[in-house]
């Protein structure tokens, strides 16, 4: 045959931040695939983890969950041992895990205090320079979440997949990594840029041994991290014209295809890229 077939079966995959969004739908997707997949977030009270567990397991596929934090190497490192030993191995990871700005994962509950402190910051970079009101600690949460994470991640599996001289990992980074000017002096942009450097520094080095490592640059996507700027009529509106292909926001699960892309034999020589999907909109001058 001259087309390799998607199937991922007999891979285990570890999907983090999916309880919702990207995540979810990259875990299902995978599952559906074929996949047997590991997943875990940061928030596991509300049952919306368990519940894509449940939804894998309907598939016929093995499922594990797990309440963990990112960029807590202990953790991390317990996780993929647990999956391990529960799944058997781990061939594919997706590093999706992240957060929008220093205000704090997004939930219904909390917009209306995240949109009142982004009023409030307006106004003043108005006045002064941005740098001025950058703190420290939002400094570290954001490029500790969003990029150290990705070393974390990619260190807990590693021995497995050298071992195996077989492994496809996939980073989400988001095209605000592209951003020039003042969008680039954000914490969020320059996080999200550093996973396009490390992806191509750590497709080299782990290439060497059978495990290829690329990334995605979502942009435009419907998920609750963006619904700070959605729930704005305006802003949605201005947002939604600049997206060329059916001027509406991109959903979840048309990043988790990309990722099946690139995790299945399609993608065999594809590493170190960065994929950004956006219907267009950083090409109409949006981000």
């Amino acid at each position: 045959m001259r087309i390799p077939s998607m199937s991922l079966a007999g891979e285990v995959a570890i999907v983090t931040g999916a309880r919702r969004g990207i995540g979810k739908e990259t875990a299902l997707v995978l599952a559906e695939a074929g996949a047997d997949v590991a997943i875990n977030d940061l928030v596991t009270e509300t049952g919306e983890l368990e519940a894509v567990a449940a939804e894998i397991r309907s598939m016929g596929r093995r499922a594990l969950t797990g309440k963990v934090n990112a960029a807590k190497k202990d953790e991390v490192e317990t996780f993929v041992n647990k999956t391990v030993t529960e799944l058997g191995t781990v061939s594919i990871l997706v590093n999706n895990a992240g957060i929008g700005s220093s205000f704090g994962i997004s939930e219904p509950e909390n917009y209306q205090e995240q949109l009142k402190k982004s009023q409030e910051i307006f106004p003043q970079i108005l006045q002064n320079p941005a740098i001025m009101l950058w703190k420290e600690e939002d400094l570290d949460k954001v490029i500790s979440v969003n990029l150290k994470s990705i070393f974390i991640g990619v260190r807990a599996v590693a021995s497995v997949m050298v071992k195996n001289r077989k492994g496809t990992i996939v980073n989400v980074s988001s095209v605000n990594a592209f951003a020039r000017g003042g969008g680039a002096a954000d914490a969020y942009a320059i996080s999200k840029r550093g996973i396009v450097m490390a992806t191509e520094g750590m497709a080299v080095d782990m290439g060497r041994f059978g495990v290829r490592v690329n990334s995605i640059a979502p942009g435009g996507i419907d998920t609750e991290m963006m619904h700070i700027l959605s729930a704005q009529t305006e802003i949605l509106k201005l947002l939604e014209s600049r997206i060329i292909i059916g001027n509406k926001m991109l959903q979840p699960v048309h990043c988790a295809y990309l990722i099946l892309f690139l995790t299945s034999e399609l993608s065999h020589y594809i590493t170190g890229q960065t994929i950004i999907i956006d219907g267009g909109l950083t090409l109409s001058g949006g981000y």
